[in-house]
């Protein structure tokens, strides 16, 4: 048994002898977050955070780049350099977000705590950073869209399962893939609607939901209500 199955394994036994840790979570998986957390003393908001910016809270993420998972560990460069030999061990929740709390525990250290480094590190390369006097623009952005987030949740603020913005009504992303993957979230988990995506004049593109004849079930408006999802589209 490789020390990344075994550890995921281990992750899986403290939550099931810990159910009060994922009772009430606020956030996707938060017991496997508060659980890296404190293995890796990494502060709980950063990593909540780095995943809103990284996967939207999605377990199935796959990015251009090849990377995976809800915290988008690059494969195979970033996943062998932390155990892992299989892809599909990056699409285990509990055992993907260990990963990322482990590689930021590892980014600041390297920078001697420097979150904005380290961060930058994270989203484009620990080689490629160090190379670099200064941070490149793209660095920079991400780092802003992650303390942003990290904002409203250290304010106690609720950070939506997508990275998109909401305009008119419209559940809007620049970037096509994105829009297909929070459909494919939102269809996995609302039963009693359809959500689809169409292009707009703009270049982006929406989001948006079909309610189905049966209407939504109470459990659906819950989930809707948690996702942020805005009621004048329901």
């Amino acid at each position: 048994m490789t020390r990344t199955t075994t550890l995921g394994l281990a992750l899986l036994l403290l939550l099931e002898v810990n159910p009060a840790a994922a009772g009430g979570a606020t956030y996707p998986f938060q017991a496997c977050f508060e659980t890296a957390s404190a293995l890796h003393d990494v502060p709980l908001d950063l990593m909540l955070a780095v995943a809103a910016t990284e996967s939207s809270w999605d377990p199935d993420a796959r990015s251009h780049a090849n990377a995976h998972g809800i915290m988008q560990i690059q494969w195979p460069g970033t996943a062998r350099h932390l155990g892992v030999r299989r892809v599909a061990e990056l699409y285990n929740p509990c055992l993907n977000i260990e990963l990322g709390g482990r590689y930021l525990r590892e980014l600041l250290d390297r920078h001697n705590g420097d979150t904005t480094w380290a961060l930058a590190a994270y989203n484009y390369g620990p080689t490629r950073i160090a190379s670099s006097p200064t941070l490149p623009a793209g660095a920079l952005r991400y780092v802003a869209t992650v303390e942003a987030h990290r904002a409203r949740i250290q304010a106690g603020s609720r950070v939506d399962l997508r990275a998109a913005e909401q305009v008119g009504g419209l559940m809007r992303f620049d970037q096509a893939f994105r829009a297909e993957r929070y459909a494919a979230t939102m269809n996995a988990r609302i039963g009693g609607a359809e959500f689809f995506v169409t292009a707009l004049p703009s270049g982006e593109h929406a989001v948006r939901m079909a309610v189905g004849e049966g209407g939504l079930s109470a459990v659906d408006v819950s989930t809707l209500d948690l996702l942020g999802w805005p009621e004048a589209d329901r």
